[in-house]
């Protein structure tokens, strides 16, 4: 018998050393990190979970932190408006100020209601505070001043606007003098009725909000009416209200930002669950991962919450 015989096949190796597809020794491949199903579980958890936790950051976010943003951004306004004579205004001076510009102080005593209007009623104006409708009158001018502002989220300074009396008042102080208005009806609009942000002959103030505290489908709506004579008009304002100033839509382009980011947040997610069953390593891992998944996570709900109606 020769020694070729008795020398083992080379096709054939012992149980310990058998190979998979990858060419590696299944305890190599473990070695190695290379477990694809695991890989999968943890990549889908992970998506998960990250979801689950936007979710509620968004929750927090609409909930907590916008009041308090709010009330940041209501403090500096009042402090513009009494700590600079109105008269100064520039609307006096026939011109419009800037979006987001203080332009009128509001007051509803019913409501214990004070605050700073700003002008514009995109979702970015009324962050800070209700906003006057662009395209409308000034108050104390003759034709319809519309103010919006928001029900739920920023503090919801409109959110019990609905409970306002017929013959209640509100004050409203601008760049024009101080002016009272006294409630006359208040109501619901819904799409395929007349909207009441246009122009009228008339001498009103407009309060609008949404007219839901879970989804907007409408207005809620609360008309007052000028008591005494409307002052000469400064501003040359034209009766255009663009569709994002109109307060049932948010800001143009932010459903693609917040597709944008949640994308780039739950794939942060994603491949940090990878790098958890590859590497092992959780601390530097975490460490890497937080920072951006904390910013992709704020700028998506940032991108939420102007994607919502202006006046939710």
């Amino acid at each position: 018998m020769t020694t070729d015989m008795l020398e083992p096949s080379a096709s054939h190796s012992p149980a310990g050393d058998e190979t998979d597809a990858t060419g590696m020794a299944p305890a190599d491949a473990l070695a190695a990190g290379i477990d694809r199903p695991l890989l999968v579980r943890r990549a889908v958890g992970a998506l998960v979970t990250a979801f689950g936790i936007l979710i509620l950051v968004l929750v927090l976010f609409l909930y907590t932190f916008t009041p308090l943003t709010a009330g940041r951004d209501q403090h500096r306004l009042l402090a513009s408006l009494t700590g600079n004579p109105l008269s100064t205004f520039a609307l006096t001076k026939g011109t419009v100020p800037p979006e987001g510009s203080p332009v009128a102080l509001l007051r509803i005593p019913r409501l214990h209601l004070t605050e700073a209007v700003v002008a514009g009623t995109s979702a970015s104006d009324l962050e800070a505070g209700p906003g006057l409708m662009s395209g409308t009158v000034l108050p104390g001018e003759q034709g319809n001043a519309v103010i919006a502002g928001r029900r739920v989220t920023f503090g919801g300074p409109f959110h019990s606007i609905g409970t306002l009396r017929r013959g209640d008042e509100a004050r409203v102080t601008d760049g024009l003098g101080t002016f009272r208005y006294r409630v006359r009806s208040l109501g619901t609009v819904v799409a395929g009725q007349h909207d009441v942000v246009g122009g009228t002959k008339d001498n009103r103030l407009t309060l609008i909000t949404s007219n839901s505290s879970v989804a907007t489908t409408g207005r809620e709506v609360v008309e007052l009416a000028l008591v005494g004579r409307p002052v000469p008009s400064p501003t040359q304002v034209a009766q255009v209200i663009p569709p994002y100033q109109r307060g049932l839509s948010g800001e143009p382009g932010a459903g693609w930002k917040v597709l944008l980011w949640v994308v780039l947040f739950l794939l942060a997610a994603a491949t940090t669950g990878v790098a958890l069953a590859r590497w092992r390593r959780p601390l530097p891992t975490y460490l890497l991962a937080a920072p951006i998944l904390l910013a992709c996570g704020l700028f998506a709900v940032e991108a939420v919450g102007q994607a919502l109606p202006a006046t939710f």
